[in-house]
């Protein structure tokens, strides 16, 4: 797949995500690609940034407006920022693609202003209450229905969101499913026979809803049973700590707090993160069952970086992935309860046999998710539903 022109619109977050997975794919094969990031308010970094490539190469990066802005203010200075950046990469690209309603609506605009002809509606993340505010709740439906009616692809992270798609009368030829995948050609695995497992990790942003609370009332139960256990951190707890509208006070004390076989790595560029994975042993991906819990609806790339790295994962009934984890017996799914959870992890630890088996069902499982297989796949849908 070759693009002349292209451009990707996308909010993120601290930690590395799928649109830098999509980002890193386009640079390589688009004779022009344009980046515009707009960190969510919450990050340390809130700058807007720019990116231009030509023929793979980088030509220029601009960062601004890290205003301390309200959410909503910060919502509008980034619609701002998307059409004065826009214009200064030019102001025309045959492609654009765009991540959640806010950056897609802006595109689906410059179409009916003839500066793009191809729209795709990235859904990463999606869930009925989106935000507490009920206005504001509305308004996200509004542009996210406005997006699907008017886009020319829209790509859907899980399974769930795609049937939401189709209950929104999107015909099939345009839902298209892009689960998140891996740089497995980044993975290096180390030649863990004979190894007995130890060491555990807990990998992304420390919040509630990722059960970070769970995982410091279970470790001491785990030490109890497993004494050599160890257990990595990397990640840190978002620069405004506030989930669901309530403040939580930062992790990494708590942590620390466990004592001797805690290790906090801070937060990490992901291709580092690619590199510390595979010596770790067991991954935890705790997410708390909630109705408003975003994971629920999304496909979580830590999962998917565990597994692809060879570690078996224990994992709470949120996400769809769990399903997988189960049925083909890569982790074990365990109740968000401290001493289930802490029964799952040890389960594994002291049988090295069964470990070893579920680290190879991991690899397994994460051959065919390759991310350029994935894009290579994904684009040629969405062209195909053009014609």
């Amino acid at each position: 797949m070759r693009f002349q022109s292209i451009v990707l619109v996308s909010h993120v977050t601290d930690l590395s995500g799928p649109s830098e997975a999509v980002e890193n794919y386009l640079a390589s094969r688009s004779g022009k690609l344009g980046v515009i990031y707009h960190p969510f308010h919450y990050c340390q970094d809130r700058r807007s940034c720019l990116k231009e490539y030509r023929d793979g190469a980088p030509r220029r990066e601009v960062r601004q407006g890290g205003w301390a802005l309200p959410a909503l203010a910060t919502y509008v200075k980034d619609v701002l920022f998307t059409l004065w950046y826009f214009f200064r990469l030019g102001g025309r690209f045959d492609v654009y693609l765009g991540a959640d309603p806010l950056n897609t609506v802006v595109g689906v605009l410059l179409k009916w202003l003839g500066r793009t002809d191809f729209v795709i509606f990235y859904t990463i993340d999606w869930m009925p209450e989106r935000f507490s505010n009920k206005w504001l709740n509305a308004v996200y439906h509004w542009l996210d229905r406005f997006c699907v009616r008017h886009c020319d692809a829209a790509w859907n992270i899980s399974p769930r969101i795609q049937e939401v798609r189709r209950s929104q009368g999107l015909p099939d030829a345009k839902n298209i499913l892009v689960p998140v995948g891996v740089n497995l050609e980044q993975v290096v695995l180390p030649d863990k026979t004979g190894r007995k497992p130890s060491e555990l990790v807990l990998l992304g942003a420390l919040a509630p809803s990722k059960g970070v609370d769970l995982v410091i009332e279970a470790f001491p139960l785990i030490r109890e049973r497993c004494p050599g256990v160890t257990l990595h951190v990397i990640g840190k707890t978002p620069h405004e700590a506030v989930e669901d509208g309530v403040v939580y006070q930062p992790f990494e004390p708590r942590l620390a707090a466990l004592g001797e076989g805690v290790v906090l790595h801070g937060a990490k560029p992901h291709a580092e993160v690619l590199a510390m994975l595979p010596g770790y042993d067991v991954s935890l991906a705790l997410y708390r069952p909630s109705a408003n819990n975003l994971s629920q609806w999304a496909d979580p790339s830590r999962v998917k970086d565990y597994l692809a790295c060879g570690l078996p994962v224990v994992i709470t009934p949120v996400p769809e992935i769990h399903k997988d984890v189960a049925a083909l017996e890569a982790g074990l799914v365990a109740p968000y309860e401290a001493k289930a959870m802490a029964d799952a992890v040890a389960s594994i630890l002291e049988d090295p046999d069964r470990w070893r088996a579920m680290r190879e069902n991991a690899l397994a499982y994460m051959a065919s998710y390759s991310w350029s297989a994935i894009l290579d796949r994904v684009f040629d849908e969405s062209f195909r539903a053009r014609t």
